[in-house]
């Protein structure tokens, strides 16, 4: 899951490493993640500017979370069922 947050809207309380990879569409993406676990906490897209793609599962408290759209459907995997009632792309 990937959840889209203004960067001035992040507080972070610890140190994070970092990684670049360049997208499918050539776009630099920067990850950053936890260096002792690994766990990737957010993205900076370098195609959007103040927004980040913050990955909502390192949250504290996440039921109020409600999906909105499935993004790269053509890579999911088959037995996993999207509701019908959300948006579906095909790639981003």
């Amino acid at each position: 899951m990937t959840m889209l947050v203004k960067e001035d809207g992040l507080e972070l309380t610890g140190t994070l490493k970092e990684f670049v990879r360049i997208s499918d569409k050539g776009n630099s993406v920067k990850a950053f993640f936890c260096p002792e676990y690994g766990v990737r906490i957010y993205g900076k897209p370098g195609y959007v500017k103040s927004v980040l793609s913050l990955k909502p599962g390192t949250l504290d408290y996440t039921s109020w979370l409600e999906p909105a759209a499935a993004l790269w459907v053509k890579s999911s995997q088959k037995w996993f069922e999207i509701p019908e009632h959300m948006e579906q792309l095909a790639e981003q």
